[in-house]
């Protein structure tokens, strides 16, 4: 593929293919988000699959299927529209789409020789819940900034409740994400949507330094620990 068709692909909603062949062996692929991609996928990949997983990009079950034939998908209004699509094409009465494909080997190669870095955006609101879409909000906000700062988002997550708790599943997917290499940099609105405890917060930002990690605010610019002091240094 070429790299500015990749470029592009890679700032789109992604699934990630996983194709087991009938020897065991896995084949993981990137292709964008729709009824329509993934009935395609499954059909371009089905001849020497045994399986397919596919996930969203925090890992979560899509779908998996036997050979061509989906088996869960936990998503009942995803299913029926990806069943609309698929069945003709399993009967040979539609052709499936040419979508551009890219495997993960090549999508991570070019991100590592690429000057565009991985981005992933975390938000949160101190609010039982988002009533007024503030969430919405802070998404929208920090996706035109890595748009600005010609970052590559990857990924997201977000929590709604108190900063002063630590134990948050969209904080966890940021750790997990970034201990699993799959970014460069962490967008938030300001340092404190990590957190208000001052003593947890320093560890946290400890540990994305520690994976070479940067943290980035539209409002603060580069977020950095001054080493010299237990402070932040903006």
């Amino acid at each position: 593929m070429e790299r500015e068709a990749l470029s592009q692909l890679l700032k789109k909603d992604l699934i990630i293919g996983y194709v087991y062949g009938l020897d065991g062996e896995c084949q993981e692929f990137y292709f964008e988000k729709s009824p329509s991609g993934i009935a395609s996928f499954i059909i371009l990949k089905k001849e020497h699959a045994d399986k397919m997983i596919l996930t969203d990009m925090l890992d979560r079950l899509v779908l998996d299927t036997f050979g061509e034939f989906i088996n869960r998908c936990p998503d009942q209004k995803l299913l029926q529209e990806i069943t609309k699509e698929l069945v003709p094409m399993q009967l040979g009465d539609k052709e499936p789409l040419s979508i551009p494909i890219v495997s993960i080997d090549e999508a991570l190669e070019f991100l590592s020789h690429g000057s565009q870095k991985r981005a992933w955006i975390y938000c949160r609101i101190d609010a039982p819940e988002d009533t007024h879409g503030v969430l919405k909000g802070q998404k929208r906000e920090l996706t035109d900034y890595a748009e600005q700062m010609g970052f590559i988002v990857v990924g997201e997550s977000e929590d709604i409740g108190s900063g002063l708790d630590s134990d948050r599943p969209g904080l966890a997917e940021v750790m997990k994400a970034a201990g699993d290499g799959r970014m460069d940099v962490l967008l938030v609105k300001k340092v404190d949507r990590l957190g208000r405890d001052t003593a947890k917060l320093l560890e946290f930002l400890r540990g994305l330094d520690q994976l070479g990690v940067e943290l980035y605010s539209p409002l603060e610019g580069q977020i950095q620990l001054d080493y010299r002091s237990p402070s932040l240094s903006l």
